[in-house]
């Protein structure tokens, strides 16, 4: 009985001080490279974020930006929105030249991104509340009306 007394209090005392390094973390931040081949980071703390990984090769995305950027306009005024690319960055950036007005904040996807998120295909549209948490995810195209 006393072994299982002292586990607990000794959970207790774990899962208290994890809370409270976990107030003290900084704000989170994304790390990826932008269209002009400079690594950014851009912070998510100040209202949700919605994150598209997605390819200029692949159908269903070259067909879900341009409907995205289009409704960009309502979606900022709840959301940050970033596009990030599973693509190389010529293809990538000759693609959004000749088929986006450049209203959209649209990056490269870095190995580190793609394996925190487990993105395994795209499109994948997550949407991140302003602690990093996942609050929505799902692959394929997504109505810029779902949001």
């Amino acid at each position: 009985m006393k072994k299982y007394i002292v586990i607990f209090i000794l959970l207790i005392y774990c899962t208290s001080t994890s809370n409270n390094i976990l107030e003290n973390d900084p704000v989170l931040e994304l790390n990826y490279q932008s269209l002009d081949g400079q690594f950014v980071t851009e912070n998510i703390s100040d209202k949700n974020t919605i994150i598209i990984f997605w390819a200029d090769y692949w159908g269903i995305c070259r067909q879900e930006l341009p409907v995205l950027e289009t409704n960009l306009d309502d979606l900022l005024k709840k959301y940050d929105v970033i596009a990030l690319a599973h693509s190389d960055l010529e293809s990538t950036n000759y693609w959004v030249e000749n088929n986006l007005i450049g209203k959209l904040n649209i990056g490269i996807s870095t190995a580190e991104l793609r394996d925190e998120y487990k993105v395994i295909g795209q499109p994948l549209t997550i949407i991140l509340n302003t602690d990093g948490e996942i609050i929505f995810r799902e692959y394929g195209y997504i109505p810029t009306t779902d949001f």
